[in-house]
């Protein structure tokens, strides 16, 4: 304004003056913001603003978040080695030497009492946000099911799991404060690590299913994060291969529907194959199922590709909120089409189509339908897996392959009374009468906890968003203290 001021009130003007007014002020400010803004969050992202973190994550799809994250990886490579090959576990004594939780977690607070009093007062609504999905996509796909019965069910169970939620991250954070208080410093694995198990393990007892639901998710993250923190080459190589990767999903899949079609075996899959009861067929028929082959096919597969397309319209709609917020019209144009991925649809229509097809043309071949027709088919049905490589498909195939195969050898042979039962199935039927779910979530979550805040570049972005809406971001400005401390040895 000084400047415009003196341009606009000057009574002659000399010729510096004229070639000075001539220079584009503002665009070139407004460039080099830009540029100094892009180059804060890649390399001093703890001192970004978030507002600028926002814009350029969603302007660029988090291509720009995922950047950061190499960068990051390869830096703290890097020092470490640079440092003498130092630990992080070493690296974080060192910086944290002489700090409190107050330093770490709540400097605006005098005292622990007084921060827990706070968040236990604000972080709920956190959990009921991070469920919303869980409360509007399975009536969306039941669809034509929905009863009012089970729209009130479904609605309580939303609330009971947010609360539970709630319950769970406050009592994670009261531990960080408890922790320290009693071993009088700040210790590597007492910052996440066990406060989250602790919160997971005090914390209210959730339905089988919502805690199988927890517990698998939970899991999955900490795969995927293991898989990408790894250095060993035989996993870098399996992480990086298509081939290997189809392979192997190829495997679990006909475990899973090989399960699924002894009727031993009940739980959710991407599809349920139908069980072999005799009396229940239509007449003159094979297959189990009712109407023709290629209705029960074409019916799978539009049903199941429409689910795919739903989910990842919803996904989209996520991360441009922003931006239909601003324009609702703005869900027809280009950008929002770009960020649709109709890839999983057609994953799931043939994965569906290959594995019914299969059944039936098994089952007609044979003039009767058998258990190995369905670990035949699902072994194929898993081809398409190559048209959507995704951790989260692989993570999910290999945790339902583990938990299902678990609950079939139970079922089957731990159950059977044998009275000279070797020491093998001995020892088996006591791990079977462990609480497996309930294990894995803990530590899960404890470990998924750690990874968040000292290794944040392999650390799944779905559990970083849950970290910071469940937490209101007291989470996110701890892991940047962690990152501002970490920086200063480096």
């Amino acid at each position: 304004m000084a400047w415009e001021h003196h341009l606009n009130t000057v009574k002659v003007k000399t010729r510096w003056l004229e070639v000075l007014q001539r220079i584009p002020y503002l665009r070139l400010v407004h460039m080099i913001s830009i540029g100094y803004m892009y180059h804060a969050l890649v390399f001093h992202s703890h001192l970004s603003p978030p507002f600028n973190s926002k814009c350029v994550n969603y302007c660029s799809d988090f291509r720009v978040e995922r950047i950061k994250r190499r960068l990051v990886s390869w830096m703290l490579e890097h020092s470490w080695s640079v440092s003498g090959m130092v630990s992080s576990s070493k690296l974080f004594d060192r910086v944290s030497a002489g700090r409190t939780c107050r330093d770490l977690w709540h400097p605006q607070f005098d005292s622990c009492l007084r921060y827990n009093v706070h968040f236990w007062r604000t972080i709920l609504p956190g959990s009921f946000k991070l469920y919303i999905p869980l409360l509007v996509l399975p009536p969306l796909v039941k669809l034509n099911d929905v009863t009012v019965r089970y729209l009130v069910e479904h609605t309580l169970q939303y609330v009971y799991i947010s609360i539970c939620t709630y319950v769970q991250a406050a009592l994670s954070l009261s531990a960080q404060c408890a922790l320290h208080n009693q071993l009088g410093r700040l210790n590597y694995w007492c910052v996440m690590f066990w406060p989250c198990l602790l919160g997971v393990a005090i914390g209210p007892p959730l339905p089988k299913q919502l805690l199988r639901l927890q517990a698998i998710t939970f899991f999955n993250m900490s795969l995927e994060a293991a898989v990408r923190k790894s250095t060993v080459p035989a996993i870098q190589y399996a992480r990086r291969s298509k081939f290997l990767g189809t392979l192997t999903f190829m495997t679990f899949s006909s475990i899973i529907l090989t399960c699924l079609r002894s009727g031993v075996v009940k739980q959710f899959w991407l599809v349920n194959p139908l069980p072999d009861v005799p009396h229940t067929k239509p007449t003159g028929s094979v297959c189990s199922h009712t109407g023709r082959c290629w209705q029960y096919l074409m019916d799978g597969m539009l049903k199941y590709g429409l689910v795919g397309i739903i989910l990842e319209a919803g996904r989209a709609v996520l991360r441009k909120s922003n931006l239909l917020a601003k324009n609702p019209l703005a869900i027809f144009g280009q950008e929002f089409r770009a960020a649709c991925n109709l890839k999983l649809g057609m994953f799931l229509a043939c994965y569906v189509g290959i594995f019914r097809t299969g059944c039936c043309l098994l089952g007609r071949l044979n003039s009767r339908e058998e258990v190995v027709h369905a670990a035949v088919a699902g072994f194929l049905a898993g081809i398409p897996y190559c048209l959507y490589p995704t951790y989260q498909i692989y993570t999910l195939g290999l945790t339902k392959a583990i938990e299902m195969g678990w609950e079939y050898c139970g079922n089957k042979t731990l159950n059977v009374s044998k009275p000279n039962a070797n020491v093998t199935t001995t020892l088996l039927r006591q791990l079977h009468r462990l609480p497996m779910l309930r294990l894995v979530q803990m530590f899960s979550f404890g470990y998924l906890g750690h990874v968040y805040a000292f290794y944040p570049q392999v650390s799944p972005i779905f559990h970083q968003k849950a970290m910071d809406v469940c937490s209101t971001n007291l989470t996110l400005n701890m892991k940047r203290r962690i990152a501002t401390w970490l920086s200063e040895v480096m």
